[in-house]
């Protein structure tokens, strides 16, 4: 009996992981790396929660009409290894950035953030992945080839 119980708490144990493994998704399950896209809106909100930081940005149209728009980033760690700090230090609600990276596979109003421009001109890049979704946050370059 002894045996059993410590053979389903182990099973149960890995099932519960591999749930919370797949969670996280790769970059192409979600985004189309063939489709580049760079924003330029006001900041709205952040969210800097794991595994990925969310920013949301108002963007007017071709018609003029805003849409708000949300920017997936790296986590909040890789955040601070590319020098930015949580809250206005940083980032100002009411501030204009552009973001750059790659389109939402569904057409929605989501991007995939490898790159933020500040107004004063910075660039700041914070994925340093390839086309094919290879690599990572900032401060962790692909390898050479």
């Amino acid at each position: 009996m002894k045996y059993t119980f410590g053979a389903a708490a182990v099973l149960g144990t890995l099932l519960l992981g591999g749930v919370s493994l797949s969670a996280h998704h790769a970059l192409q399950a979600q985004f189309d790396t063939e489709k580049p896209l760079s924003l330029k809106g006001t900041l709205s909100r952040m969210e800097w929660i794991n595994p990925h930081a969310y920013f949301w940005f108002d963007v007017k149209d071709d018609k003029g009409e805003v849409k708000q728009w949300g920017a997936e980033t790296v986590g909040p760690a890789a955040l601070r290894q590319a020098g930015f700090l949580r809250g206005p230090a940083s980032f100002r609600i009411g501030d204009t950035y552009t973001f750059e990276g790659f389109s939402a596979k569904d057409g929605g109003e989501r991007i995939f953030t490898t790159a933020i421009l500040f107004a004063d001109g910075r660039k700041v890049q914070i994925w340093f992945g390839d086309a094919s979704g290879q690599g990572g946050p900032a401060g962790t370059a692909p390898a050479a080839r």
